[in-house]
């Protein structure tokens, strides 16, 4: 989607929502001798001890399903099983999938609640080895596999966790990144509770420390990693409304900002965060973008001259959009969107100069619909006037008059 390069090109972070189940599936160890449980039998019930021995804290339970708790992957069980109480799981529940015929093949939908943070479960999917010992059916790994996402205790079983008032952080980032992360929730969250009323009292933020964990947490290719500095994404509710945001920081992202350039990735996902809990829906993407970089770049302590300097070069050769940045060119999919982020920016920055920041929230309360993105730019258009005073063409010659003054 886009390569964050400093401050002036921090908040390039894509919304993802995922509210479905994933599927992943593992080859088993070994096949069921006959008047033996099956795998998919056997895992159901494995799970359900897990589960529970998370939920008490009985570490030696949680051992007893292992086929072998000394071997490296019998310890990376145990630091998951470490990570999730640690991270505070409250309610942990599994569907295990049919093996495909002839593959032996078992995986699990995970759907859990964190004290705290969550409204309503959110969704992962495990995928396991089975291996049969003398006690029986025995879990001998669990992983994540590229496209689906896992639970954090998989991805990152190693983690740390930085909790504060508005903040836990937790992730395989060095302590000083968790303990910057955790400031930076703190100082902002309480401003855009201010704003918008449904704003969680405290947000997740995942600081993987590794490609390979971002990928896993969030269900892509590694080789996808690094396309954006941070994502949002989580479950929405009957009502269209987020239930329990969490915000992944890119590790490849991290390591080329600078540290204003953190701040502004951050705010600009709560910004995201906040308005997602708080309205049902989505507004037009220039709106939900251009609003959160509006939120963001206010923590950037770079002028704005800096900061628009790839747009006021676009604007010099010619290459500057000429309407309102649509969905489809604010799509990773476009290629390098700093250009376009940026002007979207700059609209809703036209619009707080037409009419204030109070308008802009109302703007964005009435734009914001669940039936998809050309329903909402109508819903858009028929705010306009009333909401800015003016309609999409005036607010459009502001935004060119913005533009024009890039100009050198």
């Amino acid at each position: 989607m886009h390569r964050a390069r400093g401050a002036a090109a921090a908040v390039r972070g894509r919304r993802r929502h995922r509210g479905g189940a994933g599927r992943h599936v593992e080859r088993c160890g070994a096949r069921a001798s006959a008047g033996v449980d099956p795998p998919a039998a056997a895992l159901d019930t494995l799970l359900t001890r897990r589960e529970r021995a998370v939920l008490a804290g009985d570490r030696a339970a949680f051992a007893a399903t292992l086929a072998d708790p000394a071997s490296a992957s019998g310890r990376r069980q145990l630091r998951s099983f470490a990570a999730a109480r640690a991270l505070g799981v409250r309610r942990l529940t599994h569907e295990v999938a049919d093996p495909p015929a002839g593959t032996g093949a078992v995986s699990a939908t995970v759907r859990y609640r964190l004290t705290g943070l969550d409204r309503a479960a959110r969704s992962a999917t495990v995928g396991y080895a089975l291996r049969w010992t003398a006690a029986g059916w025995r879990v001998a790994s669990e992983r994540a596999v590229s496209g689906l996402a896992a639970p954090p205790w998989v991805a990152m079983p190693a983690l740390a966790v930085q909790r504060g008032v508005a903040a836990v952080v937790a992730g395989t980032a060095p302590r000083a990144v968790l303990r910057e992360t955790a400031a930076t929730v703190e100082h902002a969250l309480p401003a855009l509770r201010r704003s918008w009323s449904r704003t969680p009292a405290q947000v997740l933020v995942l600081a993987p420390d590794t490609a390979a964990e971002a990928a896993a947490l969030l269900g892509q290719a590694t080789g996808a990693v690094g396309e954006v500095a941070a994502t949002t994404e989580g479950p929405v509710g009957p009502d269209g409304r987020a239930t329990g945001d969490e915000v992944v920081l890119d590790p490849r992202a991290r390591r080329t900002l600078t540290a204003a350039g953190d701040r502004v990735v951050l705010t600009h996902e709560l910004a995201h965060v906040a308005v997602r809990a708080t309205l049902p829906g989505s507004a037009p993407r220039w709106l939900a973008e251009g609003y959160a970089d509006h939120v963001g770049y206010a923590e950037a302590d770079v002028p704005d001259s800096a900061l628009l300097r790839p747009l006021a070069r676009a604007v010099a050769d010619g290459t500057a959009p000429a309407r309102v940045p649509s969905a489809d060119e604010l799509d990773p999919a476009a290629g390098d969107l700093e250009v376009g982020y940026l002007a979207a920016w700059q609209v809703v920055e036209a619009a707080v100069a037409r009419a204030g920041e109070d308008a802009v929230h109302e703007l964005l309360r009435r734009c914001s619909v669940t039936g998809g993105e050309a329903a909402a730019e109508r819903a858009c258009d028929a705010a306009m006037p009333a909401v800015l005073g003016t309609d999409r063409a005036g607010l459009t010659r502001d935004w060119r008059r913005r533009l024009a003054d890039l100009a050198p």
